[in-house]
């Protein structure tokens, strides 16, 4: 008898907390609590500004040799279609930084994507892939001291036989 009493206990107390989850999800969020937003928050979110957002993300990468490197062997385009994404949009970067009513509308994104492709090239990506092992053989395997011996006989060979 204790058992059922305990069942409809705990049954009404999962009713009651499901319904107090209930009321507060649907209470208001008073204004002292909403996230504060900058003027421009919207205008991030223009044609212009995506544009130029793309256009400073593609050219810090193309501009720094480590990042486009790592770009160039993670990418499953091909050296020369994914060297020439990054080679279109440099050119355009300089003349968007300079542009002061773009900068005031939409920000510093140039800053954004230095910092943002520093910390993603941290976290072992470069524009969203993952950054590939460089190919080649290691240069603590096996096949190097072999390698390096069958070079020094080919020099010297040549050299002795002249």
């Amino acid at each position: 008898m204790s058992s059922t009493m305990f069942r409809t206990t705990f049954k009404f107390l999962v009713l009651l907390l499901s319904i107090c989850n209930i009321t507060v999800a649907q209470a208001e969020v008073p204004d002292a609590l909403a996230p504060r937003q900058s003027p421009t928050a919207n205008a991030a979110t223009t044609a212009v500004c995506q544009n130029y957002a793309t256009v400073a993300n593609l050219s810090t990468v193309a501009l720094n040799s480590t990042y486009r490197a790592a770009f160039l062997r993670s990418s499953n385009l091909g050296t020369f279609d994914a060297r020439a994404i990054l080679d279109v949009e440099s050119p355009k970067l300089m003349g968007l930084m300079m542009d002061v009513q773009l900068n005031q509308q939409c920000g510093n994104l140039s800053q954004v994507a230095i910092d943002g492709a520093a910390a993603n090239f941290t976290a072992g990506t470069v524009l969203g892939l993952t950054i590939a092992d460089a190919p080649g053989i290691a240069v603590d395997a096996v096949a190097m001291p072999i390698v390096q011996i069958a070079i020094f006989l080919i020099f010297c060979g040549t050299w002795i036989s002249l």
